[in-house]
C-alpha cells in the first residue's frame, strides 16, 4: 500500500489544481521530478515519436508539484512520510492524444506486467477541467515488495499540432518492520483521527446531528436541502458519468444544488476511517485555506469528531467536515449566507 496514493491523488486533484487557486497549494519543488534518458522497458512504446528535450509545460508542473507536496504526508501511521521522486521522459508525436489513449488499453499494459483493469484508466483532461492537458492515464504495478506507478500525460501544442507525450513514474520498495520496532501509539499524534472529543461546539450544530450511515446516494445526499434542489450527480474520476451509489475508499462524489440564482457545489467520500476522512479535510485546507489549517476554533478543528473547516472569501464561502469516515464539502459561489441556508438545512 505504500505510496498508492500517487495514483488516486493525481486524480482527485486534477480538477482541483486546474480550477481553484493550485499556485497557493504548492509545496516542494521541482528538485523531486528528474528526468531520464529513456523510456523504461515494460512501458510499450508508440511507433514514431522522438524523444524531446522541452520542459515540463507549467500545467503539468503544476500538477505533479502539487502531487509531491501532499504525497507523504498522507501515508497512513507508520509509512514513510518523506516526499518521493518522480522519473519522467518526453516525447513528440505526430499522433493525437485520442491515439495515446487507444494505444495504452488494459490488455496492453497487462502484457508488459502491469496491474490488469477491466476498464481503461486513461481520462480527458477537458472533462477533469484541464483543457491543457488531452489525455492522462494512471497504471500500476506489483512486483514483490516493490510497487511502481505510472503516469502517461498528452498534450498537443496549439501551434505545431504535434502532441507531447509525458511519461512519469514513481517506484518505492516496502520497508521491513522489525518485529519489536514500537508501532504508533495515538495519543501522540492527537490531531490524527477522531479520538479527542470536540471542545466547544461546531459551526452549523454539525456535532448534535445524526450520522451518515451506508452508501445510499439519496440518503447520503438528498434531493432536497431545505430550498436548495439537487441537480446534478457525477463521479469526481468521471464526471460524464452519474453514479447510482458511492463506494467506500473509492472516488468520491459531485452534487450539484440550486435555489433560484444561487449553487452549492457539494462533495462527499467515504472512507474506511476517521482518520482517512480527516487527511480529506487536511487536502481541501491545501486548495481552500492556502495550505493552513486554522487554530481558531470556529473556522477549523482537526483530529475531533467531527472534524471541520470554514473558509469565507469575497466572493464565495466554503464549509468540509466530516462525520466518522464521512467527508463532505459544500461550495458556496454565491457567498456566506447561501451556505449558511444550505448547512442549516443539511442532515448530518
Amino acid at each position: 500500500m505504500k505510496r498508492i496514493i500517487f495514483v488516486t491523488l493525481l486524480v482527485a486533484l486534477a480538477w482541483a489544481s486546474a480550477g481553484c487557486g493550485a499556485i497557493n497549494t504548492l509545496t516542494g519543488g521541482d528538485q523531486n521530478m528528474k528526468t531520464v534518458s529513456q523510456l523504461w522497458s515494460d512501458v510499450p512504446r508508440l511507433d514514431g515519436p522522438t524523444p524531446s528535450q522541452m520542459d515540463m509545460p507549467l500545467p503539468v508542473k503544476l500538477l505533479m508539484r502539487t502531487v509531491l507536496g501532499n504525497l507523504g504526508r498522507l501515508n497512513p501511521e507508520g509509512e514513510d512520510r518523506t516526499t518521493g521522486n518522480i522519473d519522467w521522459i518526453v516525447f513528440t508525436s505526430a499522433k493525437t492524444p485520442d491515439d495515446v489513449r487507444n494505444f495504452y488499453t488494459p490488455d496492453r499494459m497487462a502484457a508488459s506486467g502491469w496491474d490488469r483493469t477491466e476498464k481503461s484508466t486513461c481520462l480527458s483532461g477537458s472533462e477533469q477541467g484541464m483543457a491543457q492537458i488531452g489525455v492522462f492515464c494512471v497504471f500500476t504495478k506489483h512486483q514483490g515488495s516493490t510497487q511502481a506507478q505510472l503516469v502517461i500525460i498528452a498534450a498537443q501544442d496549439d501551434s505545431t499540432r504535434q502532441t507531447n507525450v509525458f511519461f512519469l513514474r514513481l517506484e518505492t520498495t516496502a520497508t521491513p518492520v522489525a518485529n519489536n520496532a514500537p508501532t504508533a501509539v495515538a495519543q501522540e499524534q492527537p490531531t490524527r483521527g477522531a479520538s479527542t472529543v470536540l471542545n466547544g461546539p461546531a459551526p452549523y450544530g454539525i456535532d448534535k446531528r445524526p450520522m451518515p450511515g451506508g452508501l445510499n446516494l439519496d440518503q447520503l445526499l438528498p434531493k432536497q436541502v431545505g430550498p436548495y434542489t439537487r441537480v446534478r450527480l457525477e463521479l469526481s474520476t468521471n464526471r460524464s458519468v452519474q453514479p447510482s451509489s458511492i463506494e467506500m475508499d473509492g472516488a468520491s462524489v459531485y452534487a450539484t444544488y440550486r435555489a433560484g440564482a444561487d449553487e452549492i457545489f457539494v462533495e462527499l467520500g467515504v472512507s474506511s476511517s476517521a482518520e482517512s476522512a480527516q487527511e480529506a479535510l487536511r487536502v481541501a485546507a491545501g486548495d481552500a485555506a492556502g495550505g493552513e489549517f486554522p487554530t481558531d476554533p470556529r473556522f477549523g478543528s482537526l483530529g475531533t469528531e467531527p472534524s471541520y473547516l470554514k473558509v469565507i472569501n469575497a466572493d464565495s464561502a466554503f464549509f468540509a467536515w466530516t462525520r466518522g469516515g464521512y467527508y463532505f464539502s459544500a461550495d458556496a459561489k454565491g457567498g456566506e449566507t447561501a451556505l449558511d441556508v444550505f448547512m442549516q438545512a443539511f442532515p448530518y
